[in-house]
């Protein structure tokens, strides 16, 4: 008999959800494994029939959602095997907090890893995370599929460097305003592309903001010339798992960033990118591949082939498959 599995996620529209479940059910399927999936973003008693169908499973994957003490009974008491998926470092605040240490986000993860038979952590920080609560953990990162993406890359028009995001990770860009700035008088011909579900408000910058389309992601991803990804470094950044990079490199696109969380995994300076931690470093590696197109490709090359070697749809499908295995 084929493996049974319920993906359960609260709300199945989100980013983490795209990349870290949905990309894989039809990979799944191929194999012979019975994949559904339920919302948990419902009324409680509709929630609570949902965890009672868990019993109908051999796995139930629990895509990041917190459950409170009485969900997490009836899926402990339904469930023959949970798995307790996650990418963002749930247990602590955001970046705009105050305060990153929360007590009540640290008793909620500890009881989702605990009711876990198996924990998968999208990256080693999260992972580390996960095994303090004495958590059979595995690592797999969160991974891009390549088939929207074409092999050719061409270039036209004004030089863009370019972010791609949701609106509350506009703030980490607003810190690198005053270096944008700096570059844009050094280099006045470039364009400064924000691509978000928000809007960046900077008068003075060429700056252009686009808003995301699911249908119009790829276009706009190759439309950079050099993606940037600034962080802060903070308990929440620490736990992102370089989503940001790892689009940019499926266009072939080459990269700055801030040398915090798994970018430092994804990214190798100087062959696909280039850290930065300083406005003179962001300034001086993002002038040096605005002014090199041999070395943008070079490096775009590299990205795209780390992507398709380590955080890919296929790269990985083997580790989820492992983490289902009963």
């Amino acid at each position: 008999m084929a493996l049974r599995v319920l993906f359960l996620g609260s709300g199945l529209d989100g980013v983490s959800w795209r990349f870290r479940i949905a990309q894989y059910l039809a990979p799944l399927r191929a194999t012979g494994i019975q994949a559904d999936v339920a919302d948990l973003h419902r009324p409680l008693g509709e929630r609570l029939r949902v965890l009672r169908s868990a019993a109908r499973y051999d796995v139930v994957y629990l895509h990041r959602a917190l459950l409170s003490p009485i969900e997490q009974g009836w899926l402990r008491r339904s469930a023959p095997r949970c798995v307790f998926d996650f990418d963002d470092a749930i247990m602590v605040r955001d970046s705009a907090a105050r305060r990153f240490d929360s007590w009540q986000r640290r008793r909620r993860f500890a009881r989702a890893v605990r009711g876990a038979g198996t924990v998968v952590a999208g990256n080693a920080y999260l992972a580390g995370w996960a095994a303090r609560y004495g958590a059979a953990t595995t690592i797999i990162p969160t991974a891009v599929d390549l088939s929207p993406y074409p092999l050719d890359r061409r270039e036209e028009g004004a030089p863009v460097v370019g972010w791609m995001g949701t609106r509350p990770n506009l703030m980490y860009v607003r810190t690198l305003l005053p270096a944008l700035a700096r570059l844009a008088t050094r280099r006045p011909q470039i364009t400064i592309r924000i691509v978000s579900d928000g809007t960046l408000d900077a008068p003075g910058l060429p700056l252009r903001n686009t808003p995301w389309s699911l249908a119009d992601e790829v276009a706009d991803l190759r439309s950079f010339q050099v993606g940037i990804m600034p962080l802060p470094d903070d308990p929440w950044t620490r736990g992102k798992c370089a989503l940001k990079i790892l689009q940019y490199f499926a266009a072939g696109v080459p990269v700055v960033c801030s040398p915090v969380g798994a970018n430092l995994d994804v990214v190798e300076h100087g062959r696909s990118g280039y850290f930065a931690a300083s406005p003179d470093e962001w300034v001086a590696r993002l002038e040096e591949l605005l002014d090199d197109p041999v070395r943008r490709r070079r490096f775009g090359a590299c990205g795209r082939a780390t992507v398709e070697q380590r955080f890919s749809v296929p790269a990985t499908l083997p580790q989820l498959l492992r983490a289902l295995a009963p």
